[in-house]
C-alpha cells in the first residue's frame, strides 16, 4: 500500500507541472460541478477510478493512517520505553532527510534556477528563495515549514512531531475507540482554532492527530474488524468498497472546509486498510513484486522525487516535450530511491535499532554490550 501510494504522489507531482492540470488538481480540490474549467474533463481527472493513479493529498493522508497502524503494533506487543522509541524514529526519519538536504541545496545553488514559460505556478514557485544554512538545516532536521527546496517534507514534518506524541495516542486509545477519537478530534479542533484565530502554529501538529489515531485504533482491533468485514454478504462488502471510494474522493464531490475533507479522507484511508486486511484478493494484488519493491523504497522515493522533477525541468533542453521530461524524471526517481534505500534508509533503520538498545540498556542501569 505504501508503494502504490508513493507512486501516486510521484505521478501527481509530475502532472502539476502542466498549468491546466495544476489548476484542476492543485490546491484543496474543487468539486467537478463547481469548477471554472470543463466539468466533464475535471470529472474524468478527479472522480473516475483512474484518479487513484495521481491521488496526491489522499495518498499522504493514507501514509499517516498507515504510520499509526504500524507504529501501534510495537506498543501492542509490549511496553515501549519512550527514549528508545524516539531514538528509532529519529534515525528512521531524520537521517535520510539529512543525507538528501545538502545535495539538493548544492544542486539548487549550482543550477541558479529560472522558471521557463509554459510551466505551472507549482513548478515556477519552487526553488525561488535563496539557499541559506538555516534553510538547509530546516530541511535536514524537519524544523519548520515551508520546505521550499523539497516540498513533500511537509508531511514528514508532522510524522516526526506526532512520533514524539505517539505514546499519548496509545494511552488515549486504551480508553476505547469512541473516547480516543473524540479526544483526538477535540485536539485537532484546538489546533485549527489556534491557526485561524491566533494566526500561529504552535499546535498545528495536532491537526493530523485523528489520522494517526485511525491507524492506532485499527491496530487495537486486530483481526476482529477484518473478520467482521469478511463475514459480510458480498453485496455488503461491495457497498463498503463503494463507501471507501466516496470517502477518498470526497474533495472532488462536495464542498467542505479543507480540514473536514482531510478527516473524511482519513476515514476512507482507514476503511481501505480494513478492507484490504479482510480481502485475500486485495492482499494477493499488493504482494505483486513490483508493488512490493515500490513499498520497500517508498520512503526514499518520496524524499527524492520532487527534487528530481524540478532538476529535470531546469536541466533538460527547452524544446524537449514535457511528457518526456516527466517520464525521465520518474525513472531517475525510481533509480535514486533504490540507491538511497541502500545507502541511507537501511543503515538508518539498523542504527536506530542499535542505538535504541543502548539507550534502553543505559536506562535500565546495564552497561551496553
Amino acid at each position: 500500500m505504501r508503494g502504490a501510494a508513493a507512486l501516486s504522489v510521484v505521478i501527481y507531482h509530475c502532472l502539476l507541472v502542466w498549468p491546466a492540470l495544476y489548476e484542476t488538481l492543485g490546491g484543496d480540490g474543487v468539486p467537478f460541478f463547481r469548477t471554472g474549467q470543463d466539468p466533464l474533463t475535471v470529472a474524468l481527472l478527479t472522480i473516475t477510478p483512474v484518479h487513484l493513479l495521481w491521488s496526491g493529498r489522499e495518498a499522504v493522508l493514507l501514509f499517516f493512517v498507515l504510520s499509526g497502524y504500524v507504529l501501534a503494533q510495537g506498543f501492542l506487543r509490549g511496553p515501549q520505553p519512550y527514549l528508545p522509541f524516539v531514538t528509532r524514529r529519529a534515525c528512521r526519519l531524520l537521517l535520510p532527510c539529512i543525507l538528501v538536504a545538502l545535495p539538493v541545496a548544492l544542486l539548487v545553488a549550482l543550477i541558479d534556477p529560472v522558471p521557463r514559460p509554459g510551466w505551472s505556478d507549482w513548478a515556477a514557485g519552487h526553488w525561488v528563495e535563496a539557499v541559506t544554512p538555516r534553510a538547509v538545516a530546516s530541511h535536514a532536521l524537519l524544523i519548520e515549514e515551508p520546505y521550499g527546496l523539497n516540498s513533500p517534507l511537509w508531511s514528514l514534518h508532522y510524522e516526526w512531531r506526532i512520533s514524539l506524541l505517539f505514546p499519548l495516542l496509545i494511552l488515549l486509545a486504551a480508553a476505547g475507540p469512541a473516547p480516543a477519537m473524540v479526544a483526538s478530534l477535540v485536539l485537532a479542533a484546538l489546533a485549527v482554532a489556534e491557526m485561524r484565530l491566533l494566526r500561529s502554529d504552535w499546535l498545528s501538529t495536532l491537526a493530523f492527530l485523528p489520522h494517526f489515531m485511525f491507524g492506532v485504533l485499527l491496530a487495537r482491533e486486530g483481526a476482529r474488524l477484518p473478520a467482521w468485514i469478511a463475514a459480510l454478504a458480498p453485496r455488503a462488502r461491495l457497498g463498503l468498497w463503494g463507501l471507501c471510494y466516496l470517502l477518498l474522493h470526497y474533495r472532488w464531490l462536495a464542498p467542505a472546509p479543507a480540514t473536514v475533507v482531510d478527516l473524511i479522507n482519513g476515514a476512507g484511508a482507514a476503511l481501505l486498510i480494513a478492507l484490504v486486511l479482510a480481502s485475500a484478493r486485495a492482499q494477493a494484488l499488493l504482494v505483486w513484486p513490483p508493488l512490493a519493491w515500490l513499498g520497500k523504497v517508498s520512503f526514499s522515493l518520496y524524499l527524492v522525487h520532487v527534487p528530481v522533477i524540478l532538476a529535470a525541468l531546469h536541466l533538460m533542453p527547452p524544446d524537449l516535450p514535457l511528457w518526456a521530461v516527466m517520464a525521465g524524471a520518474v525513472l531517475v526517481s525510481l533509480g535514486l530511491a533504490w540507491v538511497l534505500f541502500h545507502l541511507a534508509e537501511r543503515p538508518s533503520i539498523w542504527l536506530g535499532r542499535a542505538l535504541s538498545q543502548r539507550v534502553g540498556a543505559v536506562r535500565l542501569g546495564r552497561a551496553p554490550a
